[in-house]
């Protein structure tokens, strides 16, 4: 059985920030489009590249809070949202709190907009994980022993009674507890997340130095002359001539390393 989770604005709130900044990138595009290489154009792909992952940040944390639903069979507890899937097998739960915990944790601005997934606080909890679109102190508590999930079904009383009809009917087949990822983009997003800091620091700096190759020669390039030679012959004569934009080249051979041995490596 299916429950959704107790309304929240909050989605709706996810949903329109990444569409104004999807609009916003629309219009850089545009205004990229039109203007010659200078340094102007240069600032306007610095802005619209910083806002790409705050729009899939944003994007993945709407799209969680949007498909959090839960699902309820004699063999277990089945928590879903955006293409993940966390098991807990009815056996496993020890004990269920019906809300009223202090939530002694606060929600970061990262959080947003699904600010009530995340990893919580409470006195004498252990393990907190939240995976509801309420404050703690509104949600059911599943106790597992080993930890407890914070949900926020839409209709508690319904919840609590098919959770205890299919614990009494007992399992059908053996489960253990998991989570499991359905789809490539939560397996890539979990991978980032969880990636060493040296790590992360080594793309930035990879990064960073390719945005720095493109920016300097977008700023020299309206001064460059329209064609420059490429290659000298042994007797000093140009033997290879070509438009300036040309130069492109090597920061793109950067970018396309960077790409294959940061990103996808």
């Amino acid at each position: 059985m299916v429950f959704k989770t107790a309304l929240s604005r909050q989605k709706w709130e996810g949903l329109l920030a990444c569409t104004w900044i999807v609009l916003i990138d629309i219009l850089l595009l545009i205004w990229m489009a039109r203007r010659p290489v200078d340094a102007t154009k240069f600032l306007l792909i610095v802005l619209f590249c910083l806002s790409l992952p705050l729009l899939a940040h944003l994007a993945y944390r709407t799209w969680s809070i949007f498909t959090l639903e839960y699902w309820v069979d004699r063999n277990a507890l089945t928590i879903s949202w955006a293409g993940i899937r966390q098991i807990v097998p009815l056996h496993t739960i020890k004990r269920i709190i019906d809300g009223e915990v202090q939530d002694l944790s606060h929600s970061r601005w990262s959080h947003w907009p699904a600010s009530h997934m995340r990893v919580g606080r409470a006195m004498g909890l252990l393990n907190l994980q939240m995976l509801a679109t309420q404050p703690l102190s509104a949600c059911l508590l599943i106790d597992t022993g080993n930890e407890i999930l914070a949900l926020s079904p839409e209709h508690k009383e319904d919840f609590l009674d098919v959770i205890q009809e299919r614990f009494e009917l007992g399992p059908a087949i053996s489960v253990r507890p998991a989570r499991e990822y359905t789809g490539a983009l939560p397996r890539v997003w979990w991978m980032l997340n969880n990636q060493d800091t040296v790590g992360k620091l080594l793309m930035f700096a990879g990064g960073l130095g390719v945005f720095a190759l493109f920016g300097l020669l977008m700023i020299r390039f309206p001064n460059l002359p329209s064609d420059l030679v490429m290659r000298y012959n042994a007797d000093g004569s140009p033997e290879v001539i070509r438009s300036k934009s040309a130069l492109f080249l090597l920061p793109l051979m950067g970018l396309m390393t960077w790409v294959v041995n940061g990103l996808w490596g």
